[in-house]
This record gives structure tokens, C-alpha cells and sequence, in this order.
């Protein structure tokens, strides 16, 4: 689908969910994210046979941010093309260029102290490792055609290395999983699961930052189009949700001497959204990202055997 002249949306149903790469088209071909490892052969390449670029013509691929969902298609691209860039910001680089890395580091780190994680089934999607070519910074220029430049962005609190892409011309923000609202929309506009950033500070800066900027557009990962009015209030929602979730938590601990990680997510997963129970440990993330930053600010404290939470 062509949502601006020479720039497409190529989307795809993963699960319950859609995936959502954009593709510009001028002097230069870039494709904003990969999708996982089928998503290539199953709807990208598809997608450029059907308006008549040769996979040799993507000068670009850039990994918005570490996610199997995101970064899992990239070694597919590269062997349609292999003089295509793979790009991504160096923040994030180490989990995109190594699956093991991805799945010990970011989807089952709380195993061992909290007994949360995910099992290894979702790795099918991002099995094979792969080499970036660049690394992007924060305000960096991709030139598509003369008078038609991409503004990379870093927007962190998904992960580390998160970027958006600002295309100037359309004024419109490429966010990826930037912001979130409060949780991932399943194809028939249900919740899916709740908002899985990880670093709260972070993430309130990244909406803080969109706010700023000229957008007149957010184009995301998983989230519909949102133009004018609908961009800020779903940036103002998201901000809502971490509000939300620090307040619950607070009360939570208030009533309880003590509690584990696990005890807070099952109580509080059910008050914040309407997702199916057994979506609950997508939550799993950001309330570590909360309870590490309660920690940090001196009103919750932990002790181990077992690692249990309190109020200060």
C-alpha cells in the first residue's frame, strides 16, 4: 500500500497480530525493518516485484530496534541482496547480530532471580545470526532523492539502541515499538498483550521528545496509522499507561509487607488491560523497568531468598 508518493507499507499478519515494515522509493531504496525470518520471502520481496525493484535496487535495510519481529528477516534480505546495507543503532547491535545474545538478554534475564522469561519456541522467527553493515546515530541524514531526507532518531525504552525515522518531507514519524499506548492491538482491535518497554525513564523521554517534534503523522510497528490529533493522543496515552502502572504498583505494596515480582504482575496485569490471562508476562519488562527505577528513587527496596520488593 502506498501511503505517501514512493513511500509503501508492507504489512503482514503474524500471529494475532499485523507487522508493519515502510519502503521508500526514490534515487535510494530503504526499507524500515525486516519482520521475522519468513517475512522477506512471504511479503517484502513480493511487495518489489510487484512495483518493479529488483531486491539488488534496497540500498538499506534498518532494524528499528532488537525484536525478533523486527531484526529476524535480515539475514533473508541479505541473501535476495547481498551488496544491501543492514543498519541498525549501535545501542542494539550486539542482540540484532546474535540470536543467543537476544534471547539470554532481553527475553529471559529475569529467569534465574524472578522465575519470568520465555521459552526459546519464539526464537524460530529469529534463528540465524547476522552481521550489521552500519551503525546510526542519533540526527544522522539518509538522502533518498535531492530534497528528500530521512531523520534518524533515537528513541530508546523499548531497548537501547530504538530508533524512529523522520521523514521530513510528509512530516511523519516511523516509530516501530516506540511508544505503545497501553498495549499491542490484535488484528481485529483487541488488546494482544501490554506495553513492553524496559526502561521507564527512558521511554517517558522518547514521548517527551515525539511531543516536540513537527509530526503530523506516527507510522508504527503494530499500531494502526495514527494523523494529527489521534499521534498526540496516542502519545499521550502511553504516557498515561507508566503513570497508571506506577500508581497501581504503589498501592499494591502499601497493602503487603512483601511481595515478589511475580505476585506484583499477576495482581496488577488483570487492572491494566483487557488482554487474555495468559498474556500477563509480556508485562513482565516493564514492571521490572518500574520497580528498578522505584528503587532508584528510594521508595521501594528488595531483598533476596527470595528477591522480594517493599515499600521504603
Amino acid at each position: 500500500m502506498e501511503i505517501f508518493p514512493n513511500v509503501h507499507e508492507i504489512s503482514s499478519v503474524f500471529g494475532d497480530r499485523y507487522i508493519q515494515q515502510y519502503l521508500f522509493v526514490g534515487d535510494r531504496v530503504v526499507l524500515l525493518d525486516a519482520g521475522v525470518i519468513a517475512t522477506p520471502e512471504a511479503s517484502i520481496l513480493p511487495h518489489l516485484e510487484k512495483i518493479g525493484i529488483a531486491p539488488s535496487r534496497l540500498s538499506m535495510v534498518i532494524a528499528m530496534h532488537a525484536d525478533g519481529d523486527h531484526h529476524g528477516g535480515l539475514p533473508a534480505i541479505k541473501d535476495a541482496s547481498a551488496s544491501t546495507l543492514l543498519a541498525c543503532h549501535a545501542g542494539d547491535r550486539a542482540l540484532i547480530e546474535d540470536p543467543e545474545r537476544l534471547y539470554q538478554d532481553r527475553y529471559n534475564f529475569l529467569a534465574c532471580d524472578h522465575g519470568l522469561g520465555f521459552s526459546r519456541e519464539g526464537m524460530v522467527n529469529c534463528p540465524r545470526e547476522c552481521k550489521i553493515d552500519e551503525i546510526l546515530s542519533a540526527e544522522q541524514i539518509i538522502e533518498i532523492s535531492p530534497g528528500w531526507n530521512l531523520k534518524v532518531w533515537h528513541v530508546p525504552g523499548h531497548s537501547d539502541g530504538h530508533l524512529a525515522i523522520y521523514d521530513e518531507k510528509n512530516r511523519a514519524a516511523f516509530t516501530s515499538d516506540a511508544v505503545q499506548a497501553g498495549g499491542y492491538p490484535t488484528i481485529d482491535g483487541k488488546q494482544a498483550f501490554g506495553p513492553t518497554y524496559y526502561t521507564v525513564d527512558a521511554y517517558l523521554a522518547t514521548i517527551q521528545f515525539l511531543e516536540t517534534q513537527p509530526i503530523d503523522h506516527i507510522l508504527s510497528g503494530h499500531w494502526p496509522a495514527y494523523h494529527g490529533a489521534e499521534g498526540r493522543q496516542f502519545l499521550t496515552s502511553s504516557r498515561e499507561f507508566v503513570e497508571t502502572f506506577d500508581k497501581l504498583i504503589k498501592e499494591y505494596l502499601s497493602n503487603r509487607r512483601t511481595a515478589t515480582l511475580k505476585e506484583i504482575l499477576y495482581a496488577l496485569s488483570p487492572k491494566l488491560g483487557s488482554w487474555p490471562n495468559d498474556a500477563a508476562d509480556f508485562l513482565q519488562f516493564a514492571l521490572y523497568g518500574h520497580m528498578v527505577r522505584l528503587q532508584q528513587r528510594g521508595l521501594v527496596r528488595s531483598a533476596k531468598s527470595p528477591l522480594e520488593y517493599s515499600l521504603v
